[in-house]
């Protein structure tokens, strides 16, 4: 499938699965290798650095320590677990206008795309997510165990389709239920738009690093969040409170954009020093570039 993308495109598409293999295909166009080529492994041990060793399994951290050079050994693995986490609060389904889908479909399609790709390479990929119980409106775990048959993909759409944005923040209490059910070491793909203080996460993304999972990060904003484009006095509503506030662009504009690129910092600095890989996907773009973009990257680093 190759189709020239325009925020139009994929909103034409019929259906999540059917998106989410337009994704997929236009992702492995042209690439020759597994976009996951490197997770295969697990740290073993340390032995010390003798010359001709590559450079890039050094330790530059323990050396920092300690002031001693060592290699990183590892073991082959048969295959890996992934696990996809999907943020299913209120704030993902913000949609501008200038957006293809929603911050929440564009995470559905993404975790489907993913979750096709890692079938195909023979890995296991299952899911976690929050939603809301009917009754007694409490959040609850909605959990799809890992699986590499083929069947998987069926489950994982389904389970995708049934969620629905809603209620406050659900980040925290998702990592929180990550670090309670993951027991093996697994590699974690979360889809959010992390629109949470990081000092109510913080501890919890370390407590996944320290647990020995792999944690990739997509972080999926809308342009609005970003450029913060309005020119006319907007009436605001917070999609999780439902507070609302009367705003004049002109005079919050500098001091949103100031707080909110503060915060976006803050926030990849924090995936820099845990070594987590961190990718920005915006719905008002072409979500294939950012998917070769960030494999891209991780390539180059391995």
């Amino acid at each position: 499938m190759n189709l020239r993308f325009d925020p139009s495109t994929l909103n034409s598409l019929a259906g999540l699965n059917f998106k989410a293999r337009y994704v997929m295909e236009g992702f492995l166009s042209g690439m020759h290798q597994s976009p996951f080529h490197g997770f295969s492994v697990e740290f073993s041990d340390y032995r010390n650095y003798q010359p001709g060793d590559d450079l890039r399994h050094l330790d530059w951290r323990l050396y920092a320590r300690s002031d001693r050079l060592c290699i990183k050994r590892f073991e082959q693995e048969t295959n890996v677990r992934f696990y996809l986490l999907i943020d299913s609060s209120a704030s993902m389904a913000y949609r501008g206008e200038g957006a293809w889908a929603s911050k929440f479909e564009c995470a559905q399609i993404l975790a489907i795309a993913m979750t096709s790709l890692m079938l195909r390479q023979n890995d296991a990929v299952g899911s976690l997510a929050l939603e809301q119980d009917a009754k007694t409106r409490k959040m609850r775990p909605s959990y799809v165990a890992p699986s590499q048959k083929p069947s998987q993909l069926g489950m994982m759409l389904r389970h995708l389709q049934q969620l629905q944005p809603s209620g406050g923040e659900r980040l925290k209490e998702l990592l929180t239920k990550a670090t309670q059910i993951f027991h093996r070491r697994s590699v974690i793909i979360l889809f959010s738009d992390l629109l949470e203080s990081p000092e109510t996460t913080e501890r919890l993304f370390k407590q996944l690093r320290f647990l020995g999972h792999e944690c990739l990060i997509f972080q999926v904003l809308d342009r609005d969040e970003i450029e913060f484009p309005f020119v006319k006095p907007q009436l605001f509503r917070d999609l999780e409170t439902g507070a609302r506030r009367h705003v004049q662009p002109a005079t919050a504009r500098e001091r949103y954009l100031s707080r909110f690129n503060a915060f976006m910092e803050t926030e990849r600095k924090l995936f820099r020093d845990l070594e987590m890989d961190f990718c920005l996907v915006r719905t008002d773009a072409d979500p294939v570039n950012a998917l070769r973009r960030f494999f891209g990257t991780r390539k180059k680093l391995q």
